[in-house]
């Protein structure tokens, strides 16, 4: 009897973990925020720059969402800059914005996998990263830090490999 109900539950559970990862429940899936319980955490203040008030931009830079894209792709900006950016989700799909080197970039596409292989999506509002839900616009300010490469990526799971980044060249 002990066995066949292990048996039941390890089939119930087998099943959910495949109900969860099929498209059809994605919308369905939890969603955990960034700096949640999951000890994934972005910092304010890093060496690609850090936060800023909206008030504070001396530059406003629209960046427009399509399908699998960034539009523009690349960008210059100084050291020390300020920019608004007010981006626009006109895909059918939910996206993400983040600023980040491409180790930071990296990992948090490692980290993405991994929750979405656990069978949680990720909703961001955070001072470098946001999630724009189709046909919303939001707004991220950042003050660029010194000289380099600066990516802005989203991050969903086969976003960033189907060409859903962008380049900030700082000088």
């Amino acid at each position: 009897m002990i066995f066949s109900l292990l048996s039941h539950a390890t089939r119930l559970a087998a099943f959910a973990a495949i109900v969860a990862m099929t498209p059809a429940f994605a919308d369905s899936m939890p969603t955990m925020p960034m700096g949640g319980t999951t000890g994934h955490h972005h910092a304010t203040t890093t060496q690609f720059g850090a936060p800023a008030a909206a008030s504070e931009a001396t530059r406003i830079v629209k960046i427009t969402m399509l399908d699998m894209g960034f539009d523009p792709s690349e960008l210059r900006v100084r050291p020390g800059e300020i920019v608004r950016f007010v981006i626009t989700n006109t895909s059918t799909v939910d996206h993400e914005f983040t600023l980040g080197d491409a180790a930071t970039e990296a990992e948090h596409r490692r980290e993405m996998s991994e929750m979405t292989a656990h069978g949680h999506g990720m909703e961001h509002d955070d001072p470098n990263a946001i999630t724009v839900k189709a046909g919303e616009t939001r707004e991220l300010t950042w003050k660029f830090g010194a000289g380099g490469v600066v990516e802005y990526d989203c991050n969903i799971p086969g976003h960033y490999e189907a060409g859903m980044h962008g380049v900030i060249t700082v000088q």
